[in-house]
This record gives structure tokens, C-alpha cells and sequence, in this order.
């Protein structure tokens, strides 16, 4: 096993912290999504053990990164979908997919390159940093 291997660093909860700026239950849902088609807020509330209110605000946050969609489909129709029995529900229900791997990979890709170009950015004006230096010991 390598350093990086034994530390860690490629787990894909680590990944979604520090591209994406997840937390960890919201790197869990994403990674529940990610293997799970058409899930309800119920399903999450049920497997992640936690309040329907905080698994709707992390659905939110994953939605405005556009990592996952979300659908309207009646009560019915989701029954056949996950072969539970009808008891003649109606109604609607919102249901989440994680977009495809390679949608992800993509955004993955295109804010690695932006970060990369910051950074590099950032270490070719380090000269001017150092020109900020403080008395106290304290970068500008």
C-alpha cells in the first residue's frame, strides 16, 4: 500500500469535501444517490436515519450544483416503480437521481482545471507577497 493509498486521500467522501466542498452527510447522500435510482426524501430519512427538513436542505444543495435532478411522479406510478403495494395512494411525491458518473466526472474535471489555474496564478505572484510582509511576522 502506498502513502496516499493508506491515508486515504481518494476516498470519494474526500473528494466531494474538497472539490465540491460537501459535507459528510451530504457526500452521503450523493454517494446513496449516486448507486440508487428514484429515491424519495422518505428512503433517505429512513436509511441515514435523520429528520425529513435536513435531508430536504442537502437535496436543495445538491440540486443547485447540479448533481442531482429531481422529479415529480404520483404515489402510484412510484409504487410499481419500487414494487411496494398500492392501497390506492394518490397524490404526488418528489423523487432524486444523481446525474450520470459522467456528467460528475465532467464537473469534477472542469473545477479541478479552475482550481489548478488559481493555484498557479497564485504561486507565479508569490513574489508579491513576500514584498507584504509585516514587522509582526504577518503575511499582507
Amino acid at each position: 500500500e502506498t502513502l496516499l493509498e493508506n491515508k486515504g486521500i481518494f476516498k470519494s467522501k474526500r473528494l466531494f469535501k474538497c472539490i465540491l466542498g460537501l459535507n459528510d452527510l451530504e457526500s452521503k447522500v450523493l454517494s446513496y444517490l449516486l448507486k440508487h435510482d428514484k429515491v424519495s426524501t422518505a428512503e433517505l430519512t429512513e436509511i441515514l436515519e435523520l429528520d425529513r427538513s435536513s435531508i430536504q436542505r442537502v437535496l436543495q444543495k445538491l440540486i443547485e450544483l447540479k448533481l442531482i435532478t429531481r422529479k415529480s411522479i404520483s404515489l402510484k406510478k412510484f409504487c410499481e416503480i419500487k414494487g411496494l403495494e398500492e392501497n390506492n395512494k394518490r397524490g404526488y411525491l418528489y423523487i432524486y437521481d444523481a446525474k450520470n458518473i459522467k456528467t460528475i466526472k465532467k464537473q469534477f474535471n472542469l473545477l479541478l482545471d479552475k482550481w489548478y489555474n488559481y493555484m498557479r496564478n497564485y504561486i507565479q505572484n508569490l513574489d508579491s507577497l513576500f514584498d507584504c510582509y509585516e514587522e509582526n511576522g504577518e503575511l499582507c
